[in-house]
């Protein structure tokens, strides 16, 4: 399926820049699945933020971008293809929870959709996932809900992968994800906010029977400063206009789904 300016989608742009730092929980959630942790244990040694980095471009592709949708689902089958144990139920659980935790986001940081958008939105989402051969998504959003959770109970664990991840996202080292943004002379002064703020989001935000099962910490302190960060990551984005706000791509289809309605 390849969507265009009708779909709900393209209207709400999807994905902003502050969204990015809930997607770390959809990384973490993936690399806790044992088989994927084994998969892209060498690339997260090398480059921890290569996948998230990798995994939000080619979604915006598949999402918002027309005539080559089609042809990065034929990319990511090709690439997948070559990694040992590989198949439909992996793309699965990378597709299910790369959509929650979008969804997190947008429940976190943006007004409240109506419950009809939220299924409309998924249901988009689970139909661009049969171009890469996910033939079997959960139906709705509480199917949605019970596959995740039985996944979190019966398959996920505290792996290798995880660990680097959670190392990487206290930024010992490099920039994150979106670094490339800020000045390279106000890195220094950006680096230790980050360094709070990616952890607090990822570990956050997990459901909290995963938290539990990855034994992470989360205190009534933790939870109120991650309130924090949501209110002043709203007051903030209400003023970035939203042609920075939103990655181009996404901003460009907005544009187009407001100018098809008009």
């Amino acid at each position: 399926m390849t969507l265009g300016p009708d779909s709900v989608t393209w209207r709400l742009g999807w994905y902003t820049r502050f969204e990015l730092v809930v997607l770390g929980r959809a990384v973490l959630m993936q690399v806790a699945h044992p088989v994927i942790a084994a998969a892209v244990r060498d690339g997260y040694r090398a480059d921890p933020f290569a996948r998230l980095t990798r995994t939000i471009t080619s979604s915006q592709l598949r999402l918002f971008g027309g005539e080559q949708a089609a042809q990065e689902a034929r990319r990511l089958i090709r690439r997948h293809a070559t990694i040992p144990g590989a198949g439909e139920e992996l793309f699965r659980w990378v597709h299910a929870t790369s959509f929650d935790s979008l969804l997190t986001a947008y429940r976190l940081l943006r007004p409240r959709l109506p419950a009809i958008h939220e299924e409309r939105l998924y249901r988009e989402w689970r139909d661009t996932g049969r171009s890469i051969g996910i033939e079997s998504m959960p139906e709705d959003l509480a199917a949605l809900r019970h596959y995740l959770d039985d996944v979190v109970e019966t398959q996920l664990a505290r792996t290798d992968g995880v660990e680097e991840l959670l190392d990487a996202f206290r930024l010992r080292t490099g920039r994150a994800p979106g670094g490339e943004h800020v000045p390279r002379a106000l890195w220094p002064l950006v680096r230790p906010v980050a360094a709070q703020v990616l952890p607090d989001f990822a570990v956050g935000t997990l459901p909290p029977a995963l938290r539990d099962r990855l034994g992470l910490k989360w205190t009534n302190a933790d939870a109120r400063r991650l309130r924090r960060w949501i209110r002043l990551i709203r007051v903030v984005s209400a003023f970035v206009p939203a042609s920075l706000l939103h990655y181009p791509m996404p901003y460009r289809a907005m544009l187009s789904a407001r100018a098809a309605r008009a």
